[in-house]
């Protein structure tokens, strides 16, 4: 009743204000209730299965790593400079010891996920280097943007994983900027957090901030960070990433094994073509994790580009993106690995219509492919240079529609609906009714759904200028999470010893 008083006398635009200033919460992992989406047949998924074999037997992966390469001779694979061919019994052995499942933890066991199996987890931007700010104005992201995201990924009820490079501080010097991602990670949110993988040292660091949170054994031996390493396609995994994948795997936390596919470009012009060779570079990293440790977790994903052939851009969001990423769900499921897959990528400059074309050709095949977890939840621009305040937040809300969509239909209340059918009768209307009123129909906040006139009235309102609005409301609602003192004073006192013995300079 109190709710219903005061829709009455605010009207619409307090009804959208509630919205907007609607308490926050956080949705535990999705588990899916509508059927996975395969585009392949059967036959297909094992001409991709062979034609990814008979690369990893006849033409093989370089391993540019020294210790990778000693690794890998302690097994049967022929080895030819920097060239691994191993044989398809050998390998799918080895990635057979990969979980299917496993949990990430958070510093707030509350926040504390499975991914794999039957649940989905969402994680935040990526890796951008300018920011679309508070003002619509693009630029180098700063420190204190970093600190913005965490906070709103925070806030996001159905983003289930913070920190780490939600965005890459500009005005803090590259080799120290691991430290402040890991670290405000940890601070500003109490969600799992994303590990680091620009070098061998970096990756440790995160390690040792990890053992500062959870403790030296605990992090030694379980999954507090999942990382994000990319081959260099076509059929190259370099030593800087096989260096942070040792870190990660010998310490038992997760890492997404991504080749980094642009069809047309590093993988061939082909749906098929593409998903064969990134199959074949991801299964390698994830075999090679188990020879370092055996049931380290991993995971099998793609980013899913394409590339403009009128210019050699990468292109995000496109059906032929959609198609390699149910390809990729679908090959995933066959060696029993965990999926990564893409999300809410734009290459448009604005939040505007392209934008949320863009990110739509991501979002539903990474919903109905069958990921378990979908990177870039919120914001991505510019092909992944940039990230936007406005994008953000915009696109967290249709991941909370899709949270809503993958519900599948509700027959609980079969009864219930026929009594109000009954009780409404011919020529009536269902709005003032007991089961409208607690409906869970969803409803975009930021949804325009107004008259011309009334939009018109309240200033005409691009769906950029809403966003921004809405991204300034959060930040101003955010409340940090409770976090021990001697974590905090642990964290500050290590990032600051790392400062003063890292170089601020690259050499």
């Amino acid at each position: 009743m109190e709710e219903e008083i005061f829709t009455r006398k605010g009207g619409r635009a307090a009804r959208r204000a509630s919205r907007l200033n609607a308490p926050v919460i956080h949705h535990s992992p999705l588990i899916t209730q509508v059927p996975l989406y395969e585009i392949a047949n059967a036959e297909g998924e094992e001409q991709i299965h062979e034609l990814a074999m008979r690369i990893v037997e006849e033409l093989g992966v370089e391993f540019r790593e020294s210790q990778a390469l000693e690794i890998w001779g302690k097994t049967d694979a022929e080895i030819s400079g920097q060239n691994v061919r191993v044989s398809r019994r050998t390998l799918l052995d080895l990635v057979a010891k990969a979980p299917s499942e496993f949990t990430h933890h958070a510093r707030n066991p509350e926040r504390t996920v499975k991914v794999g199996g039957l649940s989905k987890v969402v994680s935040p931007s990526y890796g951008p280097a300018f920011i679309y700010d508070l003002d619509g104005v693009r630029r180098p992201a700063t420190r204190e943007d970093l600190d913005n995201l965490q906070k709103l990924n925070h806030m996001a009820s159905t983003v289930h994983i913070a920190g780490g490079p939600v965005v890459e501080p500009r005005d803090v010097p590259v080799p120290h900027r691991h430290l402040h991602m890991a670290q405000s990670g940890f601070t500003y949110s109490d969600k799992p957090i994303v590990g680091n993988v620009t070098s061998i040292e970096r990756a440790r660091d995160t390690v040792e901030m990890c053992k500062i949170v959870f403790g030296a054994r605990f992090a030694a031996n379980n999954c507090c960070t999942t990382s994000l390493i990319n081959s260099n396609s076509p059929l190259v995994w370099d030593e800087t990433m096989l260096g942070a994948l040792r870190v990660y795997a010998e310490n038992n936390h997760a890492v997404m094994c991504s080749p980094f596919s642009m069809a047309g470009a590093s993988t061939p012009a082909s749906n098929v073509g593409t998903m064969a060779i990134v199959t074949a570079e991801a299964l390698m990293a994830i075999a090679f994790a188990q020879l370092v440790r055996p049931g380290a977790p991993m995971l099998f994903g793609v980013p899913a580009m394409t590339v403009a052939l009128n210019s050699g851009a990468p292109v995000h969001g496109s059906p032929d993106s959609a198609l390699v990423q149910f390809l990729a769900g679908q090959m995933a499921r066959r060696y029993g690995v965990p999926h990564r897959a893409i999300a809410n990528c734009a290459t448009s400059k604005s939040a505007d219509m392209q934008a949320g074309f863009d990110s739509m050709w991501g979002l539903f095949p990474s919903f109905l492919c069958g990921a378990h977890w979908i990177t870039m939840g919120g914001g991505m621009m510019e092909g992944t240079l940039g990230v936007g305040y406005a994008k953000t937040v915009l696109d967290f809300e249709q991941l909370d529609a899709f949270y809503h969509f993958c519900q599948g239909p509700q027959f609980e209340d079969m009864d219930d609906v026929f009594d109000t059918i009954q009780g409404v009768g011919p020529g009536g209307h269902f709005l003032g009714t007991a089961h409208t009123r607690r409906s869970n129909l969803f409803i975009f906040p930021s949804q325009n759904n107004t008259t011309f006139e009334q939009w018109e009235a309240e200033g005409c309102k691009s769906s950029e200028q809403v966003g921004i609005e809405k991204a300034r409301t959060w930040l101003d609602r955010y409340e940090p999470p409770e976090m021990d003192s001697s974590l905090k004073e642990g964290l500050d006192e290590f990032v600051n010893e790392r400062e003063s013995a890292i170089p601020n300079t690259l050499e």
